[in-house]
């Protein structure tokens, strides 16, 4: 398979590569599309690409990760006709398959490509300089072309602050058990534990919690010192929310229920009356 690698700047061979030498591509015939100084926005480069793909055709352009990347490979897609993948982990160019990290990292995809040609971005892999030279069949300067005249200005957006949820060390984990409990009782437990709050998917569904608080493979995906999971039964949706915390506290009335099999300490009882219990044992501390 023909393979063009389109190098954005100093540090985009090294991450390609990384990915390349992983999945056994370095074998394939690699193009070398290097592009010669700095891009501010994809429509300085969009038009360039297409026109060098139709000089030199490939089955494949690989991008570098990152934001650029991402949307260059996605729009380049789709003007020339073929398949996008964003933030690929692997890809097979025997099968066309590439696998990709979905919902909130908690599983792994694998995509089977339809159209040529395949243009992918990569995601971020651990790792240093990759001792393997690439052998590149082909080489091409990629000059961008002035700014449209369209774009005005030019201005950093401020970066969001990381949700408390993903910095606490202690963590309340609450599922649907004791509905009856609202969020503002929980938040007076949480607080008296000096913890934040996160909430099964099915909790936030059922209203009046902050969507923001998801637990699970489609909210965040935590790694506290401590978390209290209460009321849940640990499906493996909401446990990859939690599995990874150092030491896990599970209180759920069912002693059968799966959230056990993950918990440092289980506790078969009514969970309000044992946070209630609990705060009074951190009072007298």
């Amino acid at each position: 398979m023909n393979i063009a690698l389109v190098l954005l700047d100093e540090n985009s061979e090294q991450e390609i590569a990384r990915t390349l030498t992983r999945g056994s591509l370095v074998t394939e015939s690699l193009g070398r599309w290097r592009v010669t100084s700095p891009v501010t926005v994809a429509e300085q480069l969009l038009d360039v690409l297409v026109e060098q793909w139709r000089q030199t055709p490939v089955q494949a352009l690989l991008f570098p990760p990152g934001p650029l990347g991402d949307e260059l490979a996605t729009r380049l897609a789709w003007r020339l006709g073929g398949s996008s993948v964003c933030q690929a982990l692997s890809f097979d160019a025997n099968t066309g398959q590439v696998s990709k990290a979905t919902y909130g990292n908690g599983l792994v995809a694998t995509l089977t490509l339809s159209a040529s040609p395949y243009c992918l971005s990569l995601a971020r892999q651990p790792g240093g300089k990759v001792d393997i030279p690439l052998q590149y069949s082909s080489e091409c300067a990629i000059t961008p072309t002035p700014l449209p005249a369209w774009l005005c200005e030019l201005s950093p957006s401020a970066v969001a602050a990381a949700h408390p949820l993903t910095e606490s060390p202690f963590v309340l984990a609450v599922g649907q058990g004791a509905e009856e409990v609202d969020e503002y009782r929980i938040q007076q437990y949480a607080n008296a534990l000096d913890a934040e709050v996160g909430y099964s998917r099915a909790r936030v569904m059922n209203g009046g919690v902050d969507v923001d608080r998801t637990l699970g493979i489609s909210g965040h995906l935590l790694a506290p010192e401590v978390c209290i999971v209460v009321g849940a039964s640990g499906a493996a949706a909401f446990s990859a929310g939690v599995r990874h915390s150092q030491f896990i506290v599970a209180i759920n009335q069912d002693p059968q229920a799966a959230i056990f099999t993950i918990a440092d300490v289980g506790i078969v009882d009514d969970w309000p009356s044992v946070l209630t219990a609990l705060v009074e044992c951190a009072k007298v501390d």
